[in-house]
């Protein structure tokens, strides 16, 4: 048996989402703006499309978005809205 959580194409998804495409998309400007920020990189980044950004700044975006999931998890957990945080 595969682990749903564990199928998903966590790359595919930011990718599909930062480009406002899919079912679940970023919020223009305001979700790029957060990412960007915690993500440490310049602020133009976040006016890009996925496919004109550097290798580097991808990875960083995907970071940036698995530790929001992380706090969100937590977050959830602390507020007794979840089971925490699965690490």
């Amino acid at each position: 048996m595969v682990d749903a959580q564990r199928s998903v194409d966590f790359v595919a998804r930011l990718s599909e989402a930062w480009d406002g495409n899919g079912r679940q998309v970023f919020t223009p400007p305001f979700e790029h703006r957060a990412l960007v920020a915690m993500s440490g990189m310049r602020p133009e980044v976040a006016g890009l499309k996925w496919r004109h950004l550097r290798p580097e700044e991808r990875s960083a975006l995907l970071h940036a978005a698995r530790r929001c999931v992380e706090l969100g998890r937590q977050c959830a957990w602390v507020f007794g809205e979840g089971e925490g945080a699965r690490l």
